[in-house]
């Protein structure tokens, strides 16, 4: 559950200094972190006297200070073929809430490109995660299962949709890929009244200013309250940022919010003594918009499942028979050559230009790869 996992979050500022200590620990051989509002998986080549879960309690007890209490039962664990073919399932968009949803294979490629550029993937890794980007497109092509699958942005903005008329106002608190995803899709919906809060002001006034809205900071965002009918709330905060004594007091006077949408792990939202006639919408609640869409799915899913077994066989097989790509040893390096030069760049162009530079440069340095390979194959070098 939300409650259960709000301790062990890692936001993405924590992630690459958690990547080094990880690395740090011993029997730690290669990790990568995933971590994003629906999971949070390590994956990890560790050394063959190591435990893995035991890592994990001496990392949460170095970072957060969690004792190595029953912990255990709130993870899943998976080892060898099975690990693959989870993180396979996951850039599939099969292990999602939302069956199909495509934010899942950007995620695990965050993912990477931050373990390449702290140098915490090891050879294993760099080959497993290259082979999930590919599966990850050909299970979406090959079976249709992206043709229909929603983002986890696009159902909040359907609930909203739902529930809102379009002149009613919607405070987004956050700014981040999701917030802006929200914004985007709302502003296409027809939504015209979106105020944007966020702890540092400049960046929400970016955001007001591309969707003709209204910028507030943190401190302030008693102010938006006024007169929202929709809370959207997509923080890295440890803690709450809004409080329920904060909601009340405002619902007494003005009778909003009407709607609270929550998505943040841990919650934004502090909810405990809201009246009833507030919707609050939480990961927890969203699980439940994905039942129908599964149901819709199964076919696909049954095929998809095949081309996924049959994938972690092929790779099963390489690691036994160390039938490792020429390049791989040289994967982390172009990974973070090309985050470099993306780094450079994105002061230069939009955020949709930089999307698809990201695509572009993934593409070529594949191809290259690839061409190369073939040259050196069919020249016996």
């Amino acid at each position: 559950t939300v409650s259960e996992r709000e301790p062990f979050q890692i936001n993405k500022e924590e992630i690459n200094s958690s990547l080094l200590r990880f690395k740090s620990l011993y029997g730690v051989n290669g990790i990568v972190i995933v971590s994003s509002c629906c999971r949070l998986e390590f994956y990890m080549t560790v050394k063959p006297d190591a435990d893995a879960f035991s890592i994990i309690n001496e990392f949460y007890s170095r970072k957060k200070n969690i004792p190595d209490a029953a912990n255990k039962n709130l993870f899943y664990l998976h080892c060898g073929a099975n690990a693959a073919k989870h993180l396979f399932k996951v850039a599939a968009g099969l292990d999602s809430i939302l069956i199909g949803e495509y934010q899942s294979l950007n995620q695990i490629k965050e993912a990477y490109s931050r373990a390449c550029s702290e140098n915490t993937a090891d050879k294993t890794l760099h080959k497993l995660f290259h082979s999930a980007f590919r599966i990850g497109k050909a299970v979406c092509a090959e079976t249709s299962t992206g043709s229909s699958g929603k983002s986890l942005c696009e159902t909040v903005t359907c609930i909203i949709n739902e529930r809102l008329r379009k002149e009613d106002v919607v405070t987004i608190v956050g700014v981040n890929q999701n917030t802006k995803a929200i914004a985007d899709k709302l502003s296409k919906e027809g939504f015209t009244h979106l105020i944007f809060v966020n702890r540092t002001l400049h960046k929400a006034e970016e955001l007001a200013c591309k969707y003709d809205g209204i910028a507030f900071g943190l401190d302030y965002i008693a102010e938006p309250l006024i007169s929202s009918k929709c809370i959207v709330s997509c923080t890295g905060s440890p803690s709450y940022i809004i409080n329920s004594d904060l909601i009340k007091r405002n619902y007494l006077k003005t009778m909003f919010p009407k709607l609270i949408i929550d998505i943040a792990v841990p919650r934004d939202v502090e909810t405990r003594g809201l009246t009833g006639d507030i919707e609050v919408i939480d990961i927890e609640v969203l699980k439940k918009y994905s039942e129908a869409e599964k149901e819709r799915t199964n076919s696909r899913m049954r095929d998809a499942e095949k081309i996924i077994s049959e994938e972690v066989k092929v790779f099963e097989s390489c690691v036994e028979e160390n039938k490792d790509e020429e390049f791989s040893e040289f994967d982390g390096k172009m990974e973070t050559i090309r985050l470099q030069l993306l780094n450079e760049t994105k002061h230069l162009v939009s955020d949709d230009e930089l999307h698809l530079l990201d695509k572009f440069s993934h593409s070529l340095i594949h191809r290259m790869k690839s061409e190369i390979t073939h040259f050196i194959k069919t020249n016996n070098l």
